[in-house]
């Protein structure tokens, strides 16, 4: 299943965008740039290949998985994303900083 952000950019593509912000796929999704796999994938063989092949990005999505793990006590422990940073106009990578502190305080709920 396609999630929105992808869909987002690649309709953003298809609008005439020059650039989508994307993530590698092991750090995306959540307050972060969409999947940089699936808009790679769902844009292969088309008018807007990327140029980039999957196969080549796999090791990349491997090692920032594997270093993903090493950082986890660092995660904000959020599940999915929030509605919130749209509400509070709060940029994704503060909403969970500011969570990631607010539980550390015992804030959190």
């Amino acid at each position: 299943a396609a999630h929105a952000a992808d869909v987002a950019a690649r309709a953003a593509a298809n609008a005439g965008a020059d650039a989508v912000d994307v993530a590698i796929d092991s750090m995306s999704g959540l307050t972060s740039q969409p999947s940089m796999g699936a808009v790679v994938g769902s844009l292969a063989g088309g008018h807007l290949d990327t140029g980039v092949k999957l196969e080549d990005i796999a090791p990349l999505i491997d090692y920032w998985e594997s270093t993903r793990v090493s950082y986890a006590a660092f995660e904000s422990g959020q599940k999915s994303g929030s509605a919130e940073v749209y509400t509070h106009e709060i940029p994704g990578g503060q909403y969970t900083n500011m969570l990631f502190q607010a539980t550390q305080n015992g804030l959190a709920e």
